[in-house]
């Protein structure tokens, strides 16, 4: 196979991959709401702000409102105004949110213990082999995709 042919396959597999409803849930937990409510969930500091969120998760403070307006909405967090600044809000997770936080968990490692159980041992060990090698080239990957289009 050439090498514009393994590209095509490639792509197409990993555009594949990304609408796995897996994928979606891994990207919640890595910048949207679940990411959130983890953090919220986790963190030993008592008084979180939505600026805390927003630096902690790398992601905008518009991203941030967004975010903490949907979950608030969804009865998962409450937001309440410091007594010693009006201007600043303290977010807490309820304990709505942390039963929904508990559900995607608990959904996650089904999905991962059933993943494991379709692939098998080997093919588990290839899979995380090639995307630990992925993972350590990043750097790499990224300097070397600046180069020609075919």
């Amino acid at each position: 196979m050439d090498k514009k042919s393994l590209r095509r396959e490639l792509m197409h597999e990993l555009w594949r991959m990304n609408k796995m409803h897996l994928i979606v849930t891994l990207q919640e937990f890595v910048e949207g709401e679940t990411a959130t409510l983890a953090y919220l969930n986790d963190v030993a500091q008592p008084k979180i702000t939505p600026s805390m969120i927003s630096d902690n998760l790398r992601i905008s403070r518009a991203r941030a409102a967004n975010i903490l307006r949907s979950l608030r909405g969804k009865g998962f967090v409450r937001m309440d105004i410091a007594e010693d600044d009006r201007r600043k809000m303290y977010v807490f997770i309820t304990d709505k949110g942390k039963k929904h936080l508990s559900d995607k968990q608990q959904f996650l490692t089904d999905y991962f213990d059933l993943y494991v159980e379709v692939l098998g041992e080997e093919d588990t060990k290839e899979l995380i082999r090639l995307i630990r090698k992925t993972a350590d080239n990043e750097r790499l990957l990224t300097d070397e995709s600046k180069g020609e289009v075919e």
